[in-house]
Order: C-alpha cells, then sequence, then structure tokens
C-alpha cells in the first residue's frame, strides 16, 4: 500500500496545470523601468512597503498598468504589519532593480 503511494506521488509530483503556469508567470513578471525610477521604487519599497511595487506597476507597462502588479503592491503594504510584507517588498524592489 505504501509503495503504490509513493509511486503514484512519484508520477505526479512534476505535473502541474496550465492555469498554474499562467498565473506564475503573472506574478513573477516584474516591470522593467529605466533611468533612476527603479532606484526610487526600490528605496520607497524599504521605506513604505508596497509603494515601489504600486508605482512600477504605472510606470512600467506604457498604455496600462499591472493589475496584478498593483495588488501584490498592495498585499505588500497590508502584511508589512507582520514583517513579512516588509521583507517581500524588499525583495520585490530588489527585483525591479
Amino acid at each position: 500500500m505504501a509503495m503504490q503511494g509513493f509511486d503514484y506521488a512519484k508520477q505526479n509530483i512534476v505535473k502541474y496545470r496550465k492555469e498554474d503556469a499562467e498565473l506564475w508567470d503573472l506574478l513573477t513578471a516584474v516591470p522593467r523601468l529605466n533611468g533612476v525610477w527603479p532606484y526610487i521604487c526600490f528605496f520607497l519599497n524599504i521605506i513604505l512597503p508596497g509603494t515601489g511595487t504600486m508605482i512600477s506597476s504605472c510606470l512600467g507597462y506604457p498604455g496600462a498598468w499591472s493589475k496584478t502588479q498593483l495588488t501584490i503592491g498592495v498585499v505588500q503594504m497590508l502584511t508589512a504589519v507582520y514583517l513579512l510584507g516588509w521583507i517581500f517588498s524588499i525583495y520585490w524592489g530588489w527585483l525591479i532593480l
């Protein structure tokens, strides 16, 4: 019985759905900024968690805002009280650089 469970897990551990891959692409698509803006966003993410991410979501995509990045910035700001959002915000600011 245990071997059947082990074989099942081994076969299905690397499978993932297409929707999961699309969501991962949305969450890891960090906008590329030019000039001094990446440094400003990084500094803001350190001082006020999430603000740099929200600004980069507006500046990084000409013609449209990234709602996903904006939501990530809001989540960073709301969870900064627990330090998790602050650490996540600093990491995201590093990715923006």
